[in-house]
């Protein structure tokens, strides 16, 4: 009976150490995940950055009492980040730098929308709230009753406004703003058309498109910042649920070793009752009554602990396992949080009309072909190519056309290239390409060909056949080079084609 009892009790103390090692594993596993968790939330939000790296540093270190007060750290940073988040957008930063409120710069917004879809019909009243928005709060200029003037003179409200073009104008407010820097390349087109279009009405359609331009931007940027505001709620919320799955884990923990201790207890008092019985009995029968008893009691405890462990341990598989589908959907949704990120980013490297690279991505895929060419000293060429009399196209068909065309050559130079070239829209009717790996007879050969397939293109426009060519200006990459000087010199060839007649190509 004795070994029976003591065979027991060896399981029970073994099957105690197992459950303990794999309680342990289970904080280790969480602490993967916090890990994990914040390696793939770095760089969501700055304001955070700092809190997950110390959450980090505080899984790792092992420490639970210095992770719980990382976690709460963490949580109350989410909730000062997205209770201090302001709105972005070109033109609402500038209204708000202006001490603008809110409800201004939402009125703003919606006012310069309605201006913009319709310059000629719009009202006095409507310009004057938005010249006085634009102010943030100063009184607008007097109006003039004996005429209405231009848009731009009514809406900016200076006396000297009629002696410049609206174009002019425009142009003037354009460079008065600092623009974000994604914003640039669209920025630098509009004041390309302006400056190209001197007194005529391209005023009309930037003014439009810098409308949508502020409208898409805000909201996508609004967008953005929503869906990382409800991912980093939920985050708050799922780390909220670790803590407490992390604080129950450690009290059953407790509970357990006390419950152990008990039983510890209760197993020595009964082997010294058991012990005093024996030597008290006087007769076998009584003997053998106070072995049974204390038998008897000694497997009311051991069962009596083993029911509480075998309860705590289906708490803690329903609580864990619940958890772990959390996680998953959580590694779900940063997936997908990351993937829109990187949408959106791929976005703002696409020209909106031709869909090719733009300007910003030329910058990027340039830095580094020129490193990749200064440690291999592989050739490379620099093409820039621009469209001949482009401004007749818009002057005689419409913008509509003259966006058509440049789809179209957008297209046409972009099927003459290999997939490792580089062709983007640099600005206007402008276009760049870089050829790596292209000795200058390549280089030559390829940029005829485009030029011949532009030329051949076959576009109309109002049923009408429209001739449209391109010049070209070449550049090779030597010792010594930059991208600027590379890019100035093929700049200068290009302008050079120009003067020799257009419709060719020059090299440096």
């Amino acid at each position: 009976m004795m070994a029976d009892w003591r065979e027991r009790y060896l399981k029970l103390a073994d099957q105690h150490e197992r459950e303990g090692s794999a309680h342990t594993e289970a904080e280790r596993e969480l602490t993967r995940l916090i890990t994990r968790i914040c390696v793939a939330c770095s760089g969501l939000d700055p304001v955070l950055d700092p809190h997950l790296h110390r959450l980090r540093q505080a899984a790792k270190s092992g420490h639970t009492e210095t992770l719980l007060r990382r976690a709460d750290e963490f949580a109350d940073s989410v909730v000062r980040a997205s209770e201090s988040r302001t709105r972005p957008g070109a033109l609402a930063t500038l209204l708000e730098r202006g001490g603008a409120s809110q409800r201004q710069v939402d009125e703003a917004l919606n006012l310069w929308e309605l201006v913009a879809a319709d310059p000629g019909n719009a009202s006095d009243r409507d310009l004057d709230r938005l010249a006085e928005l634009l102010r943030s709060g100063r009184a607008p200029s007097p109006k003039k009753t004996e005429s209405r003037g231009g848009l731009l003179s009514r809406l900016i409200g200076r006396d000297d406004a009629a002696l410049a073009s609206p174009n002019q104008l425009l142009l003037g407010m354009l460079d008065a703003v600092q623009w974000p820097e994604p914003l640039l390349e669209q920025i630098g087109a509009f004041r390309a058309e302006l400056a190209s279009d001197g007194a005529g009405d391209a005023w009309v359609r930037v003014v439009r498109q810098i409308s949508d331009l502020a409208v898409r931007a805000f909201k996508q940027s609004q967008h953005d910042a929503q869906s990382a505001e409800l991912f980093l709620i939920e985050l708050n919320q799922r780390l909220e649920e670790l803590d407490r799955h992390m604080l129950d884990e450690v009290q059953r923990r407790d509970d357990s070793r006390e419950s152990g201790e008990r039983l510890g207890q209760k197993m020595n008092i009964e082997v010294l009752t058991l012990t005093a019985s024996v030597r008290k009995s006087a007769s076998l029968p009584e003997l053998q009554a106070g072995v049974i008893s204390s038998v008897e009691r000694m497997h009311s405890h051991v069962r009596h602990h083993l029911e509480e462990e075998s309860a705590r341990r289906e708490v803690a598989e329903a609580e864990a396992d619940q958890l772990r589908r959390q996680l998953r959907r959580l590694e779900q949704d940063t997936f997908d949080l990351r993937r829109q990120v990187a949408q959106t980013y791929r976005e703002a490297m696409r020209d909106q009309l031709t869909g090719l690279p733009n300007r910003r991505a030329y910058d990027e895929r340039m830095a580094q072909e020129y490193a990749r060419w200064k440690r291999f000293s592989e050739p490379m060429a620099l093409l820039v190519l621009d469209v001949d009399d482009f401004k007749r196209v818009n002057d005689k068909f419409g913008h509509k056309s003259g966006d058509k065309a440049l789809v179209m050559i957008g297209r046409i130079l972009s099927e003459r290239l290999r997939e490792t070239d580089l062709i983007a829209r640099y600005g206007g009717e402008e276009f760049v390409v870089l050829l790596t790996g292209a000795e200058r007879d390549d280089a030559l050969r390829i940029a005829e060909a485009m030029r011949q397939g532009v030329l051949n293109g076959g576009l109309h426009a109002n049923g009408q056949p429209v001739k449209i060519t391109i010049s070209c200006g070449l550049a090779i990459f030597a010792e010594g080079d930059s991208p600027e000087t590379v890019f100035e010199r093929a700049d200068k060839a290009l302008y050079q084609a120009k003067g020799q007649g257009k419709d060719r190509v020059v090299g440096d």
